[in-house]
């Protein structure tokens, strides 16, 4: 489990009736944060995916000669098919044996086991980084109290020959991930044909939201960052800026400092503004400019229609009615942070009225998410380049998304299969067309 104790967080967990804990756990909190300057989300992942490698590791015994690459195979496998640790134990006063389930975990998919697996190479790169390789038993002190206990922090020998950077030496590889396909296919996009629909259902707040997530390639994160001071009225423009940077906004003003000047509020430590649901992650667009719109005159016009109808209602809160105060647009009727998980809620709530009434989109709509919006700029883009084979529309797109690799943006620019049979359709009538006329 995971304890937060001041500014950092340590790994604990209950082991032969007694709390131990994961030795350098804080300070590995400390260098992912400020050394490898990770979201606060993904901090988080990582810990809990060391946490149950670690408990998992407890209650399975490492094997002779079996390296520590194979030994995480093992682990990986266990993932993929899902298990559960149970113990057993004497009940004295029913005199009885009792069965308790230690830890649980359902199968995986390779994408998820590919970031439990990069969590727990983390934290062994940060032991190597430390040189606290050195001594075989860092991992945590019950290698000392439980020299006997037949799991991975017992058995296993991480010695520096093995796992340290020697000189001129190129860094241990663990275990690698898996190979997952990346294409176009793969990537679940909310239909392009039901985004008016939804918008049109959708409470105002709601609508800004999907505006920005869908029309503008946002994430939830970044779009639920918004201030009212980050709206260009006479231009009409909009951006998202990371509050914990110190970007200038359209004022001048240095997101981080204003907001910890004007408000109080200090994006390096946790508070209500900082939470993992609302972490910004990347620049969007990639440059330091306001948000591209799929289409500007209808959907940046309905954004700002929309935000007239959201300040009038009774979901918005103003900024000197908010107790503390804060800038951020989106609220709840108490003038508090609309977060991520309350968002996907009531998108999910949408996503089955439309549901009701087109019951054919059932399966495509069933486990779509809040970044399905993301992926649906990506696909529209994707099908404007392929009917008019305009190379600038990838860059345009990469830039859009805040892409900061081609790769990222190319997955989507793969020709969907119904655009290839309507473009060879095109192609095919033209040329029929000429040997009638040839005739």
């Amino acid at each position: 489990m995971l304890i937060p104790i001041g500014d950092k967080v340590s790994i604990a967990t209950m082991f032969n009736g007694e709390l131990v804990t994961l030795m350098n756990s804080e300070d590995w909190y400390v260098w992912m944060k400020t050394i490898r300057d990770l979201s606060d989300n993904t901090i988080s992942i990582f810990m809990r995916a060391m946490d149950r490698f670690w408990i998992w590791s407890l209650y399975h015994p490492i094997e002779v000669k079996e390296g520590f690459a194979l030994y995480q195979g093992r682990y990986r496998d266990m993932l993929r098919s899902g298990y559960e640790i149970t113990i057993r134990y004497k009940d004295e006063a029913f005199d009885d044996e009792v069965e308790f389930v230690v830890a649980k975990c359902d199968p995986l998919k390779k994408i998820t086991i590919n970031k439990e697996i990069a969590g727990i190479n983390s934290y062994f790169y940060f032991n190597e980084e430390s040189k606290l390789i050195d001594d075989h038993r860092f991992i945590n002190y019950l290698y000392e109290k439980h020299r006997s206990a037949k799991g991975f922090l017992a058995g296993v020998e991480i010695k520096k020959s093995s796992l340290a950077l020697e000189a001129f030496g190129k860094r241990v590889k663990y275990l690698p991930p898996y190979k997952v396909a990346k294409n176009r296919e793969n990537i679940k996009y909310f239909p392009l044909e039901l985004y008016d629909e939804l918008l049109s259902i959708a409470q105002p707040r709601d609508r800004l939201i999907y505006l920005l997530c869908g029309a503008c390639s946002a994430r939830i994160g970044q779009a639920l960052n918004l201030t009212m001071y980050d709206i260009d009225y006479d231009r009409q423009e909009v951006w998202l800026i990371d509050p914990k940077l110190e970007v200038p906004d359209i004022y001048g003003n240095r997101r981080s400092v204003w907001l910890k000047e004007e408000y109080g509020i200090d994006m390096q430590k946790a508070n209500e503004h900082n939470t993992p649901d609302l972490q910004f992650k990347y620049p969007i667009p990639r440059y330091h400019e306001p948000l591209y719109w799929l289409n500007e005159e209808k959907y940046k016009k309905l954004f700002f229609e929309t935000l007239v109808e959201y300040k009038k209602s009774k979901y918005f809160v103003s900024e000197f009615a908010r107790h503390p105060q804060h800038p951020f647009l989106f609220v709840t009727k108490t003038g508090k942070r609309v977060h991520a998980r309350d968002t996907l809620s009531r998108f999910k709530s949408n996503i089955r009225k439309l549901v009701q009434k087109h019951p054919e989109y059932k399966e495509k709509l069933s486990d779509l998410g809040l970044h399905s919006l993301r992926h649906l700029f990506g696909h529209y883009m994707a099908e404007v380049y392929a009917r008019s084979a305009d190379e600038s529309i990838i860059m345009i797109t990469m830039d859009a998304m805040g892409h900061s690799s081609m790769e990222s943006t190319l997955i989507y620019f793969t020709i969907s299969t119904d655009t290839k049979r309507s473009i060879l359709q095109q192609h095919a009538n033209a040329l029929y067309g000429e040997q009638k006329v040839l005739t």
